[in-house]
């Protein structure tokens, strides 16, 4: 039974391996960034609506490094770029576990956030790189393990340690931050070499042929990541209007309760992805990502009417299986329809539209939630997702006809 419950992670190239070992390290102290709504709000004194606008800003001032990043993969390279970015990036949360004024305290945020952003294109670029079709749901699965594995401890120690100790959440933070980098350093060879690409360009057409060009030739790659945005815009009440509710309804014990929460996600996760990934490999990502979206929009619901922690880890459950489905397919889809040369900035728009959708959530909802009530904005929620749902399978009908025809053609000649 464990064999057949993990049968499809075997096989896998051992670069996959550790970079899922990785994973682990870096979710592991992954503090600031899931408790940054309630040190916001909490610990520096920000009210509800100035808070999601300083999200939406912070994702803002992102977006040149994001798709200087993606540039910078596909041009010198992802192990650099990552390994720079990441050293970088953990400085700077380290000053923020020093400084006890609070202004330069943002400051370091913001600057760290922009830091790391411009490296998360490189880390999908060089998996799709170190993989093929035929093993890179696997792949990418294993990865959100990973990221799950350590997200379970995470939770658990930054809910203990926020009251009383932040700086040493910022430390522990930026401490393995530098671990995860190491492992990368050490065992992940750079795969990826632009002038050996099969593909070959001269300079001129490869600057004709921008990440644009590409969305614009593989229209359905442009669709799912606009579709993506709806998704994305929902999914950010997770760490934003959930904690704001927990903290109205469960007062100083919110922190406590909400990472519980999270660690129950986490956990699910690692149990029931194995499983998820191996009922579903034999769908297309699209369909799988549509009913993703409907399994969103049964656990907002849930949230809109939650009055007590039972019906709030149940809405959890719901929200989990959503977010497994999406997720082990998001990243497939993406490397599939992108060719190796454009990865990078693939990625990189792909990442700018779903962090501007997350901008774009705690932005809106922090101006709705001072007018409405969260039985109210939990449905608004619930219904955008629910379009983006029926959007991706639409999207799912019309390429899967598109592949019957094809296939048809090939037949007949």
């Amino acid at each position: 039974m464990k064999k057949h419950y993990l049968s499809a992670y075997a096989g896998l190239p051992k670069e996959v391996y550790l970079l899922f070992l990785a994973r682990i390290i870096n979710c592991m102290g992954s503090f600031i960034m899931p408790l940054l709504t309630l040190i916001l709000t909490q610990k520096l004194g920000i009210s509800k609506a100035d808070t999601g606008t300083f999200t939406a800003l912070l994702t803002l001032t992102q977006a040149p490094t994001l798709m200087l990043g993606g540039k910078l993969i596909d041009t010198i390279g992802r192990k650099k770029i990552l390994i720079l970015c990441n050293i970088v990036g953990a400085f700077f949360y380290a000053l923020c576990g020093i400084v006890s004024n609070h202004t330069a305290m943002i400051a370091f945020i913001v600057i760290a956030s922009n830091i790391y952003i411009m490296a998360d294109p490189a880390f999908d670029a060089m998996l799709a790189d170190l993989t093929t079709p035929e093993n890179r749901k696997a792949s990418y699965s294993l990865m959100y393990l990973g990221i799950n594995i350590g997200m379970t401890f995470s939770p658990i120690i930054g809910g203990q340690l926020f009251q009383n100790h932040l700086s040493l959440l910022f430390l522990l933070d930026a401490i393995t931050t530098i671990a995860f980098t190491i492992v990368i350093a050490l065992g992940i060879p750079e795969v990826y070499h632009r002038n050996s690409q099969k593909e070959k360009q001269t300079g001129t057409e490869r600057k004709k042929q921008s990440a644009f060009f590409v969305l614009r030739a593989v229209p359905v790659l442009l669709m799912f990541i606009v579709l993506m945005f709806t998704y994305d815009f929902c999914y950010s009440q997770w760490n934003f209007m959930l904690p704001i509710q927990f903290g109205d309804l469960f007062g100083d014990s919110s922190a406590e309760f909400y990472s519980l929460l999270s660690a129950s996600n986490a956990f699910t996760v690692i149990v029931l992805t194995p499983l998820v990934t191996s009922l579903t490999h034999r769908f297309r990502p699209l369909a799988v990502v549509a009913f993703g979206g409907f399994l969103y929009f049964v656990s907002y619901l849930g949230f809109s009417v939650g009055n007590s922690l039972i019906l709030f880890w149940i809405s959890t459950e719901l929200f989990t299986l959503g977010e497994i489905v999406t997720t082990i397919n998001i990243g497939t889809f993406l490397a599939n329809h992108s060719p190796a040369d454009y990865r990078g900035r693939i990625n990189a728009f792909s990442s700018f539209v779903r962090g501007a959708a997350r901008a774009a959530g705690p932005f809106l909802m922090g101006h709705v939630l001072s007018v409405l009530n969260y039985h109210t904005s939990w449905r608004i929620v619930a219904v955008v997702v629910l379009t983006g749902s029926l959007g991706m399978f639409i999207l799912y009908r019309k390429e899967k006809m598109t592949s019957v025809y094809e296939e048809t053609e090939k037949a007949a000649l």
